[in-house]
């Protein structure tokens, strides 16, 4: 028997296994390659620190995961006594760029949010995050798991200030103006863009040990994304802003976070109409009842279902239906044998087979 040469073999299993595009830069939070004040951050995240007045705090910290190193982030006071100035802040780490806009020393033109994120392409289904959630009023407060993509440069200039009005600062693909369905900037928006998807997870609640929290990601649309963003907040930002519901010491640890590809069918059309007793879960033949017509027209969609906002309101999201390079159907025969759809991740991590008989 001939032995493999290594470099083919290792060729070979680089051409099979799928690439790690598809993940979030330095998942598992090992680069902290730059600095805060005296205090490291991670090169490819941004905390929520404050630079104002010539003061400066830091809310992004590098603590032991539950793999090598992980990032804390918490809600914590700052203040100037000597100007009477002090505010809780929001603890809270992003791909893009946390900022903070105040007006002199006006505390009531105070407003904050997070502006920009990463170039992307791809569609998730699931955000998986180890966290842990720690503080003394986390049955008072969420904390905030959040993937959001996006089509487009977003633009705007007035942003909901802490005295309820709307200061006027300009920024580009502000997290508020993106995500218009489930907290929309109350000011306005000059340049909307198209919003992809959206997986959002809140909660009060304590995790004193390391836990996995899997966050569904919705889709209002089929189309692929330019950009995309990640918030991993410690408390109530982004549902609120301008330090309101906000308690000092409230903590969120994150660690190896995934993201996940599936090769299900949530929904699955067939000649223009959902089938409603389609089972995603089973390899087994269905039987599907056509009705009238000869034709058989399938398609399939993921990513189905509702958040609620900042408003308490319901914000639907309709899915994505599957392209030709995810999900292919080889046509059977009308009571005889079966329709056979393929269905792959879109990176390439998984397959499915569902095997419809079609009788009349």
């Amino acid at each position: 028997m001939k032995r493999l040469n290594t470099l083919g073999v290792l060729f070979a299993l680089f051409l099979v296994l799928p690439m790690n595009a598809q993940q979030l830069p330095d998942p598992h939070f090992e680069n902290w390659s730059s600095k805060f004040k005296s205090d490291v951050q991670l090169a490819d995240w941004h905390g929520s620190n404050v630079s104002q007045v010539g003061s400066k705090f830091t809310f992004m910290f590098q603590k032991q995961g539950r793999t090598g190193y992980c990032a804390y982030v918490a809600d914590r006071s700052i203040g100037i006594p000597k100007l009477n100035l002090g505010a809780t802040g929001p603890g809270y780490m992003s791909l893009g760029v946390p900022w903070q806009y105040l007006k002199g020393l006006n505390l009531n033109s105070a407003t904050a949010g997070t502006e920009g994120g990463i170039p992307w392409k791809y569609r998730p289904d699931t955000m998986a995050v180890w966290i842990k959630r720690v503080g003394p009023n986390t049955d008072k407060e969420d904390f905030h798991l959040l993937f959001y993509s996006w089509i487009g440069t977003a633009k705007s200039s007035h942003y909901k200030s802490k005295a309820g009005g709307c200061t006027n600062t300009e920024r580009i693909n502000e997290e508020s103006d993106v995500r218009s369905a489930t907290d929309g900037n109350e000011c306005g928006i000059d340049q909307p863009v198209k919003q992809v998807a959206e997986g959002w997870y809140r909660a009060r609640a304590k995790y004193n040990e390391w836990t996995q929290i899997k966050v569904p990601v919705l889709y209002k649309n089929d189309g692929k994304p330019t950009m995309c963003n990640v918030i991993f907040s410690a408390g109530n930002y982004p549902a609120f802003r301008a330090n309101d519901g906000l308690y000092d010491g409230n903590a969120l640890f994150v660690d190896d976070v995934e993201l996940i590809y599936s090769s299900k069918i949530d929904k699955l059309v067939i000649n223009g109409k959902e089938w409603k007793e389609f089972n995603p879960n089973t390899d087994k033949v269905q039987t599907y009842k056509l009705a009238g017509v000869s034709d058989v027209k399938i398609a399939g969609y993921r990513g189905i279902g509702t958040l609620t906002n900042i408003k308490g309101e319901k914000a639907r999201f309709n899915g994505r239906k599957l392209d030709s390079q995810e999900m292919t159907v080889v046509p059977g025969e009308v009571n005889g044998k079966p329709w056979v759809i393929t269905v792959k991740a879109e990176d390439g991590s998984s397959t499915h087979t569902y095997k419809i008989k079609v009788e009349n």
